[in-house]
């Protein structure tokens, strides 16, 4: 009678085997790993196809290259994580095992990548804004110039052929009079272009204050988006890298640990005595 009545309680307190969270499935691994390689294939081929030709030390063409790779870099990321997905379906797979530790460590580079990605890209915003706003200047102040020394030219000049000659050593050879100014009094002439050259002044003038009051707002955007995508992406690989720390449930049971991937083991109970 004693041992009938404890039965029950020493059967509610021992331990049940664990069970595989996924079961194996080689057909669902291979449509998993087939995925993970295209999608790994097609980031590789845009990235490599806008960064040639190589232009390193151009400012737009780090910017650029490091928003195609932004704009990519989910295909690596979804692709890295197929793999050791399709292991957790198929623990047995060698390949796919030995594939998930390479890709773990790609992964840890990836990373470093992405976070060396952000002052990279300030750095080249900050160059390339520094290089249009100085061409822009120096544009300006060369039309101002000639536009003065056209102004004075003109004032100064005698004949029409004088004007013309003027006009093509200050803007160049097609730049002239028509027939018919050729022909106009030199009088008429001057004051006709007077007009002309105060009218292109004004419109210089504004073009500098348009320039002036130019705010980077485009590039300041871009560079926040960067940078902040670059900082998930770093997280996204240093996790599937194994670089941080995972404390959910969910994942140790998926094999997901820390510095092991869907690693596919399965723990067991271990009956006590």
């Amino acid at each position: 009678m004693v041992l009938e009545s404890i039965q029950p309680f020493v059967q509610s307190k021992s331990p049940t085997p664990t069970s595989s969270p996924i079961s194996s499935d080689p057909s669902l691994a291979g449509v998993l790993e087939a995925i993970s390689l295209a999608m790994l294939g097609i980031f590789l081929a845009t990235v490599v196809i806008r960064a040639w030709p190589l232009k390193i030390l151009d400012s737009q063409w780090q910017l650029g290259f490091a928003a195609e790779l932004i704009n990519n870099a989910s295909l690596a990321l979804v692709g890295a994580l197929l793999t050791p997905l399709a292991l957790a379906f198929y623990p047995g797979s060698e390949k796919l095992r030995a594939r998930r530790n390479t890709f773990r460590r790609l992964a840890l580079a990836a990373a470093i990548g992405f976070l060396l990605l952000i002052p990279l890209q300030a750095s080249a915003g900050w160059r390339l804004y520094r290089t249009v706003t100085s061409t822009a200047e120096q544009q300006s102040s060369q039309s101002a110039r000639k536009l003065t020394e056209l102004r004075q030219a003109i004032a100064a000049a005698t004949s029409p052929q004088e004007i013309q000659a003027k006009l093509s050593q200050l803007v160049g050879p097609s730049a002239g009079l028509t027939p018919i100014q050729l022909r106009t009094p030199i009088d008429q002439l001057r004051q006709e272009l007077l007009v002309g050259a105060d009218q292109a002044a004004n419109r210089l003038q504004q073009r500098i204050q348009a320039q002036a009051s130019l705010k980077p707002d485009r590039l300041i955007k871009e560079t926040i988006r960067i940078a902040l995508s670059s900082l998930l992406y770093a997280a996204g690989f240093a996790f599937l890298a194994g670089a941080l720390p995972r404390t959910s449930q969910r994942t140790v049971a998926f094999g997901w640990r820390k510095g092991n991937w869907f690693s596919g083991k399965r723990r067991s109970g271990k009956k006590k005595i």
